[in-house]
């Protein structure tokens, strides 16, 4: 009578676990944590959550991304710079301008200062990384809006430095 009840048990406790499954398929009903955590099976509720804890993530890194300000958007300027004179050079000040390609007017001058040594008879290369400055938006019917994306660069020695301390304003 006693291995009777308990089979009996055990298949009533077999049947409420089954039904209680067939009324839970992965992906459906509240996907919160605490309907995670009532999932009895331990490798799907194990599962639940780490989705769970992988779109609380996202969304908090979504969050401090869109607080990030945008990063500057750089060009790089270069000037060829030839030593024709007898002394070392020990640096070089020039500018960088950026003009309208349209009406040869200055958008932006950066001045720049390179140190580099530059041996009498030789050439080298100066570049230097400069933020792109903002242009300015026009309007173009209905509401469109269109920013210049080119310009031209020029750039001029403006002084250079020899390794004895002298300078020379007219390079």
């Amino acid at each position: 009578m006693k291995k009777l009840m308990l089979a009996a048990t055990l298949t009533m406790f077999a049947a409420v676990s089954a039904q209680a499954q067939v009324s839970r398929r992965p992906g459906e009903g509240d996907n919160t944590r605490q309907a995670a955590l009532r999932d009895p099976d331990p490798v799907r509720r194990d599962e639940r959550l780490i989705s769970i804890s992988r779109r609380e993530m996202m969304k908090s890194e979504n969050a401090v991304d869109a607080a990030r300000p945008a990063p500057s958007r750089m060009f790089k300027a270069r000037v060829a710079v030839t030593n024709h004179g007898s002394k070392t050079i020990k640096s070089v000040s020039w500018l960088a301008s950026l003009t309208d390609p349209a009406t040869g007017a200055v958008i932006r001058t950066y001045p720049v200062t390179t140190e580099k040594q530059i041996a009498p008879g030789k050439s080298k290369t100066l570049e230097k990384s400069l933020p792109i400055p903002y242009a300015s938006v026009v309007s173009v019917g209905r509401g469109r809006r269109v920013t210049p994306g080119v310009a031209d660069l020029k750039a001029s020695v403006v002084r250079v430095t020899y390794d004895d301390g002298s300078t020379s304003e007219t390079p």
